[in-house]
């Protein structure tokens, strides 16, 4: 298994950050009143969720208008694997067993599960961490002349 990347403010201590390397997304923040609302509908609950995640993005200023697809999607599985753990108090609401003898997996648990995975792998695809913000480089929209590697090893060159 890979080690995972070091975050860019660790590099900047450390004196290893590298500007052709390491690209710091776009800042974007959305006015309070322009937030994106949800395509889907959201519980109470899912939607509070919603709101404190889109104001989390915009305190980290990388919040943008189409983030709010992923975000409901985001939004609506949290509320699924709340219900689905508030279900879940032993094994036996894990592993049904049938008259057969043979054991299956209860369907509870198997949202539950399910509904764990898309909320990583959305949590991922929005940065949610700061070791996936920095992955997330569909933010950054170019690099400055002194960042691209190519003007600077013709820099180099011409010295």
């Amino acid at each position: 298994m890979a080690r995972p990347p070091k975050s860019k403010s660790l590099k900047a201590v450390q004196g290893t950050i590298r500007s052709d390397r390491d690209v710091m997304p776009i800042m974007s923040t959305v006015d309070r009143e322009q937030f994106p609302q949800p395509v889907i509908a959201l519980t109470d609950r899912a939607r509070l969720f919603y709101d404190l995640t889109i104001d989390h993005l915009n305190e980290a200023k990388v919040l943008h208008n189409v983030d709010a697809m992923l975000l409901s999607i985001l939004a609506k599985n949290v509320d699924i694997m709340i219900d689905a753990a508030d279900q879940i108090e032993n094994l036996d609401d894990v592993v049904q067993t049938f008259e057969s003898g043979a054991t299956n997996v209860t369907g509870v648990f198997t949202a539950f599960e399910r509904a764990t995975k898309s909320i990583l792998t959305l949590s991922t695809k929005l940065g949610l961490s700061p070791s996936d913000r920095e992955k997330l480089m569909a933010f950054a929209q170019g690099r400055t002349d002194e960042a691209d590697p190519y003007d600077t090893l013709k820099r180099t060159a011409m010295g």
